[in-house]
């Protein structure tokens, strides 16, 4: 059972330290996007309106929504995965429970 609760909180902590990064990930491209789009407003001073994002902004926005994408299919395989090892472990159990009786049921007989 020990080995079922270390692969749980191992998983746990590595499902914490995707998220993590994912997040830093996600704030540093926000934060070049955010940086590119000040750039751009700062060079157009006193020139017409742009109605186009700066091409630069775009290429972030579509790497954005690809980690956006790449994140949720993540979350998927963890979700599936902790269900599958919950699965697992119930059937450890059972196994375990019926050996036990199995055992007890033995050791009682002469």
């Amino acid at each position: 059972m020990s080995v079922f609760k270390t692969f749980e909180e191992d998983l746990v902590k590595a499902e914490e330290e995707k998220r993590r990064l994912e997040e830093e990930e996600k704030n540093k491209l926000e934060e070049q996007q955010k940086i590119l789009s000040e750039n751009v407003a700062s060079e157009d001073k006193g020139k017409e309106v742009v109605t186009e994002p700066h091409p630069l902004v775009l290429v972030l926005q579509e790497q954005l929504e690809a980690q956006k994408i790449e994140l949720e299919k993540i979350k998927e395989d963890i979700r599936n995965h902790t269900e599958g090892q919950e699965h697992v472990i119930k059937t450890q159990e059972d196994i375990s429970s019926k050996l036990n009786a199995i055992l007890a049921h033995l050791s009682r007989q002469p």
